[in-house]
This record gives structure tokens, C-alpha cells and sequence, in this order.
């Protein structure tokens, strides 16, 4: 846009000015001096302009004329001399269209063709000074109106304002932000903007809290539409701890302040910056508004996320339309068609009806999908207060917000959220419900209540926060109230002196038992733990296939008596060797002991992992690969196979330099790969015995192998010095 400008007014009697101005010192402009920003006179007592006054970048004059406006009120001592519209009053001189540069000539292009830079809303939105809002009120007139220049700034900008229409934010779509003005012009932002108690109209949004009467006009202290700059102490707290911005986020995007919309309003439509330059990404560890994959209970969900006003952010990225998306995590089963609306369960996206999935509720006495979550541990997806969100309100499940009750299927107990019966023996049972629902439990069970056993006596005292074993349900603390999984020293130290008083109320040793408990033996398959010390109840140390156990899981004999054998110093052997985080009083060990799959788990330390590379284990073909004992050659199969040490050599040593015991000194090439001699006609098993798997914990392995040539059994007399004398083939001989 080209504005037309108020011309000059020539000096018709310069001399004539000059003694004017002498006149005007005399009355007060005598002497030029400043005042902080404010120039108060500007002209010397020759008639002249301070240095520096008026220069082709705007000179000081600029920054003076703002910063008077500012300090007088909204007006201008500058009309004193150059009239009341600035063309030039008594001085002669206009503010406006002097082709040498004053005000807006030397910045090009001051009006622009949308959407390009404009180079006036730049500068109107810096701190005031030789820019500001303040400093277009000076010709514009206070209201933006024309002003002395007569030049309206609504007239371009199409609404009564000094600046583009709202949204005027980036994130919005608005090609121009107000995000990026200097907070010092918010005096002149209040004159359109302020909020004091009642509806402003162009006010886009009340402060959260309105600033008390009397504040001075600011952009983040309740005066108009924000409190505090950026978000409150903890907004971003470390995981797992709850995320009070994510919080925000999931709510209902059509409401003012929250959702992902509300998020994008300074961190752009992208999240990857926008106007406050903070990428939601860095955090978030992807390019996410959000936890990463699977983001559900991760310790964070996207479950929760209200669907109004946000679906369609999270089409952005998850959008389904009939390709394969990578940022989807699945396909809707039936996509929705083309144009359809973003939504979170109509195809769109990843889903098509909100619920479960097929399965959930399965025909008795099959397993229970649904069952098993709710007795899991309580948390975003699971647990009895998660079935509660959507099947029931204050303590009941009789439907809630889905109108799914979950009465109907559990017949014949009526109002229950779970199966009629349910103890052990029965096809669905409470014993492996997470004690973290107890609270959930309460509602109906409180000191005893609807239970089939007898309350506990004396019950807990009121306010006793509801547990599985402190008399404020159904059990008393007869029984030593647990975790499960119960891994845990007070479990693996019961002995048959403390059972019957911390075990016996809800476990028998054996089976049958009526108690609420699994028996013992249902992981001491072998013996009672009582009777058997140490592994012994469950398997052999090392397992070996016999009696009482019997050559069952997880006592296969396989390769172990052979490996714990060889254990010494240099070779340190136990359980822990292969089953690394597996041996007994871990977690992994005593959910093995429970699942009770074979073959049973390894894991290796990393002091065996060959040269090659580290150490693993193949359930299927029961053999091992990687480990430096064996040359990180896979092994036999551990339940079948076998290696005869003095024979099989290179099942376990191969010719070069890739492993820590392979061979490839002297003349190995000629006798081993290229004649095809066997390592024993020069090694003898009966010396090589002595040292052979006396260091396999480090990466010499072994003792020397020079120490082994020579002698009974083999073609060398002897070795020594690096000759191999008395060799039946060429007698002595360099090696």
C-alpha cells in the first residue's frame, strides 16, 4: 500500500525562521537539554537543531517526540512549533513527505502485499522509543483515527484497530501475531482491550484472575487478557510425577485456556515452536504434543483425552484415509468415508466405536479380558476405579456415563462388579486382585460386610485407610497383609515356626484347601518349603532330573551338573552364570516359579560374552551363541548334546583372530587348514587337563597352550623355545 503524505511547507523567509526561533528561545527554548528520553528543546541558540536531531534513520528526534507524547498524557509539545496537525505550523517545517528522508520514506516497503512483512506493524510493536504504538498515535491520531496525517490506520487493516483482525495470532491462522509485541506498549493495547470486572468485546478472553482497580495496564498482570507469562510452577514435572500441561491439554479443546488448540496458540499449529519458540518435541523426546508411543499408561495416556475440540489436532497427525499412516498406530477397522469430521471413534483415526475390544467379555469359564484389567494394578487403563469412569458414578457400577451396567452378566449376585463366585476353586477368583483396589472393595465389603467368611474381630479402627488384610474388609491381620507378586524377604524366610501365625489364615501347604490363598506347592511342586531347604522344593541344586522333582520343569538335569562342575576361581560358576536376574528372591524368578513355562529363561553375565559379541540363548533350539567359553560358536543343545573336550576341539576353538581362544599362531595354517591334522597330535589331553578351564572368567581362558604339546600320545617328544623336538614327521623343527 502507498499512503499519501502531507507535504512541506517551504521556507519562504528562512533568515525570518531563524529569528522566529531565536524568539522561541527566548520564551523558553534557549538552550538545548535533555531530560532522560524527553528532549526538551532541540534547538541551540543559533537557531539550530541539537547534532544528531533529525538524520536519514529517524535521528533523535524520533525517540524524543514518543517519549513526549508518552510523558504528557497523549500529547505532543512538538504542535507547539509544528502546529496541531504537524504540517508545519509556526516553524514552517511539516512532519510529513520530506523526500530527504523524514519518517517513513527511508523504510521500504512500509506497506506491503499481504502476506509479506510489514515493515509498519514491525515497528509499531517494538519497545517505545523511535517505534511503538505510542509513536503512530503522534500523527495517527490517539484513537488511530488519521490523526494529523489524516491517514486513518483502520482503513487498511479493516477493523477499528492498529493492527491486523483477530485472531491476529499465528497459531490461529492469522498471517500477522500480536504474540511478538513489546510488553511496554500495553498502556496503549488497554485503551481497546482492558478487562475491569465486565465483558469487554474486544476482549478475546478474561484474565483467569482479573487484576485488582487501580493496576497499571500490563500484558501478563490481569488488566486485560492474560495473568502470568507462560504457565505456573511445576506446569512440566519430571516422570512419572502427574503433568499438570498434559492435564490442560486433554481437556475440552472448544473451552478458552485449555486443550491442544489452547497449547498451539504459542507453540505453534506444529508444536514445534511457534511465537514463544519452545518446541513441545524437546521434552516429549518425539515430534509429539504429547508422551511418546504407546502413550497408554506410559506412565501417560491418550485415553483420557476429551475428543471435543481436540480431534481435530490429532488428526494432523493420526489421520487415517485409506493408506497406511506410520504415526498411526493401527487402522480402523471401518474407515470412515471421505470428508467425514476428525473424531475419536468414527474411523477417522485409529478408532471406530469408543469401548472395548472384541473379546473383552468372553463366554465362562473362559478367561476374562475385562476381569483381568480390573484386578490389575489401579492406573490410567486398569484397575476397578478405571471400569468405574465409564460404568458407574460415587460407589456403584451400575452403568454410569456408558449405561453399561456391569450387574447384568455377573448373575446370580445381584450389584456386584465381579464374578458371584469367586474364591479359589471357583473358575474366577479375588486372590490375584492388586491389593490397590481396596478402596474400590470397600464400597461394598467395608468390616465384612456382603462376605461369605466371618467379619474380622475386632474390626480396624475408623478412618484405617481400607486394605486386603487389616480387618477393614473381609481378612484380618491373622494373615501378613502382601503384595502381589509377594516377592519379598518376609516370603522367602516363613518357616514352619512362623506359618501358622503369618501364613495359615489364608494358605495351606498343600492341596485340597477351601482357603482364599493358593497353596504353596502350587510353585513347590517338589516338596513343601518348609521341609525342603533352599531350592530343593522346587527343583535339585543343580537340577538333575531325579526324584522328588523328577525330570520335569524346572528341574531338567541338561548340561547343568557339568557347568557348575567347572567352577573355580579363574571360572567362577553358580546360577546366576546363565540366569543372570533369575536366581532366587527375584521377581523374574518367582514368576517363573508361578508360569511355570519351560524351558526356563537365561540371561548371561557379560563377563562370558565372546569376542564376538554378547551372549544369548534360543529357546527353541535349546543352544547358546556368543559365549566366549564355547568361541562364540552355538553350542549342543543343552537337554541332548555334548562335547568331549579332548576330541572336539574346534567345536569350541576356530582358526584366526575373531574370538579370545581362537588358534592362529606358528604354523597352525599348514598342519590344522591345510594338511587337516587334528589338534592332538601335537596337544596332549592328559597335561591339557590340568589348566584347560582354569580361567574362563576372563579373556586369556586358559592356561598356556605350549604347556599341553608334547609327550604321551602324540607325535612331539617335546616343546621348548618355541621348536618342536623329536617330531615323528621331521624331527626337529621351528614352529
Amino acid at each position: 500500500m502507498t499512503t499519501k503524505m502531507r507535504s512541506l511547507r517551504n521556507f519562504r523567509n528562512p533568515i525570518g525562521c531563524l529569528i522566529l526561533l531565536a524568539a522561541f528561545a527566548a520564551a523558553g527554548c534557549s538552550t538545548a537539554n535533555t531530560t532522560d528520553d524527553v528532549v526538551v528543546n532541540h534547538v541551540d541558540a543559533s537557531g539550530n537543531s541539537v547534532p544528531g536531531w533529525v538524520t536519514s534513520t529517524g535521528g533523535s528526534h524520533a525517540k524524543s517526540a514518543t517519549m513526549n507524547y508518552i510523558a504528557n498524557g497523549g500529547t505532543s509539545s512538538c504542535t507547539e512549533c509544528h502546529g496541531s496537525d504537524l504540517a508545519g505550523g509556526i516553524s514552517k517545517v511539516s512532519c510529513f513527505g520530506n523526500p530527504a528522508g523524514c519518517h517513513h520514506d527511508p523504510v521500504a516497503p512500509w506497506f506491503a502485499t499481504t502476506p509479506a512483512t510489514q515493515n509498519h506493524g514491525v515497528s509499531a510493536k517494538k519497545a517505545p522509543g523511535n517505534s511503538g504504538f505510542a509513536s503512530c498515535q503522534i500523527c495517527h491520531g490517539k484513537n488511530f483515527s488519521g490523526g494529523g496525517s489524516q491517514v486513518s490506520c483502520f482503513t487498511c487493516h479493516a477493523v477499528n484497530a492498529p493492527h491486523s483482525p483477530k485472531p491476529w495470532r499465528a497459531s490461529a491462522g492469522s498471517l500477522y501475531d500480536h504474540g511478538t509485541t513489546n510488553t511496554a506498549n500495553a498502556s496503549v493495547c488497554y485503551t481497546c482491550h482492558a478487562y475491569t470486572g465486565t465483558a469487554n468485546p474486544n476482549n478475546p478472553h478474561p484474565p483467569s484472575a482479573p487484576a485488582s482497580a487501580g493496576t497499571p495496564p500490563g500484558c501478563f498482570n490481569g488488566t486485560m487478557c492474560h495473568n502470568q507469562a507462560g504457565h505456573p510452577a511445576g506446569w512440566a514435572a519430571t516422570a512419572p510425577a502427574p503433568q499438570p500441561h498434559g492435564d490442560a491439554a486433554k481437556k475440552d479443546g472448544t473451552v478458552a485456556g485449555q486443550g491442544f488448540p489452547f497449547c498451539q496458540t504459542c507453540h505453534g499449529t506444529n508444536f514445534a515452536g511457534g511465537s514463544v519458540n519452545e518446541s513441545c518435541f524437546t521434552c516429549h523426546g518425539v515430534n509429539a504434543p504429547h508422551a511418546p508411543k504407546p502413550w497408554l499408561g506410559s506412565p501417560y495416556t491418550h485415553t483420557t483425552v476429551v475428543e471435543a475440540g481436540n480431534a481435530s489436532v490429532c488428526y494432523t497427525c493420526h489421520a487415517y484415509t485409506g493408506s497406511p499412516n506410520p504415526r498411526n498406530p493401527h487402522a480402523p477397522p471401518s474407515p470412515a468415508p471421505a470428508g467425514t469430521a476428525p473424531g475419536c471413534f468414527n474411523g477417522t483415526m485409529c478408532h471406530n466405536q469408543a469401548g472395548h475390544p472384541a473379546g473383552w467379555v468372553a463366554t465362562s469359564p473362559a478367561a476374562q479380558p475385562h476381569g483381568g484389567s480390573a484386578k490389575a494394578t489401579p492406573g490410567a487403563t486398569a484397575g476397578y476405579a478405571y471400569c468405574q469412569t465409564c460404568h458407574g458414578t460415587g460407589t456403584n457400577f451400575s452403568g454410569g456415563s456408558s449405561g453399561v451396567s456391569c450387574y447384568t452378566c455377573h448373575v446370580p449376585t445381584s450389584n456386584s462388579p465381579h464374578a458371584s463366585q469367586w474364591r479359589t476353586g471357583d473358575t474366577y477368583v479375588h486372590t490375584t486382585t492388586d491389593a490397590g483396589n481396596a478402596t474400590v472393595c470397600a464400597y461394598c465389603h467395608l468390616n465384612g460386610a456382603n462376605s461369605p467368611i466371618a467379619a474380622p474381630s475386632p474390626p480396624a479402627p475408623a478412618g484405617t485407610a481400607a486394605g486386603c488384610f487389616n480387618s477393614t474388609l473381609c481378612h484380618g491381620a491373622g494373615g501378613v497383609a502382601h503384595p502381589v507378586p509377594y516377592n519379598d524377604a518376609s516370603h522367602y524366610t516363613v518357616t514352619s515356626a512362623t506359618f501358622p501365625g503369618s501364613c495359615s489364615t489364608c494358605h495351606d501347604v498343600s492341596a485340597p484347601s477351601a482357603k482364599a490363598g493358593p497353596v504353596c506347592q502350587t510353585c513347590h511342586v517338589a516338596a513343601s518349603p518348609l521341609a525342603a531347604a533352599s531350592c530343593t522344593s522346587c527343583h535339585a541344586s543343580p537340577p538333575n532330573g531325579g526324584a522328588p522333582a523328577g525330570a520335569a520343569y524346572a528341574n531338567i538335569a541338561g548340561a547343568h551338573g557339568v557347568h557348575i562342575a567347572m567352577t573355580s576361581a579363574g571360572t567362577p560358576i553358580s546360577c546366576a552364570t546363565c540366569h543372570n536376574g533369575l536366581e532366587t528372591n527375584t521377581l523374574n524368578h518367582y514368576n517363573a516359579a508361578k508360569s511355570r513355562v519351560a524351558p526356563g529363561d537365561a540371561a548371561f553375565l557379560a563377563t562370558y560374552n565372546a569376542q564376538s559379541g554378547a551372549s544369548s540363548f534360543n529357546s527353541a533350539a535349546l543352544s547358546c551363541s556368543n559365549v566366549s567359553c564355547h568361541g562364540g560358536q552355538a553350542t549342543p543343545n543343552w537337554q541332548t548334546g555334548a562335547i568331549d573336550p579332548d576330541t572336539q576341539c574346534t567345536s569350541c576353538h576356530i582358526f584366526g583372530t575373531t574370538q579370545f581362544n581362537s588358534y592362529n599362531s606358528g604354523e597352525h595354517q599348514l598342519h590344522v587348514v591345510e594338511q587337516g591334522f587334528t589338534c592332538t597330535i601335537c596337544h596332549n589331553t592328559t597335561t591339557l587337563t590340568v589348566n584347560h578351564f582354569t580361567t574362563l572368567g576372563t579373556t586369556t581362558m586358559e592356561g598356556p597352550a605350549s604347556a599341553t604339546i608334547g609327550g604321551a600320545g602324540t607325535a612331539v617328544t617335546s616343546y621348548s623355545g618355541g621348536t618342536c623336538n623329536g617330531v615323528a614327521c621331521h624331527g626337529n623343527r621351528s614352529w
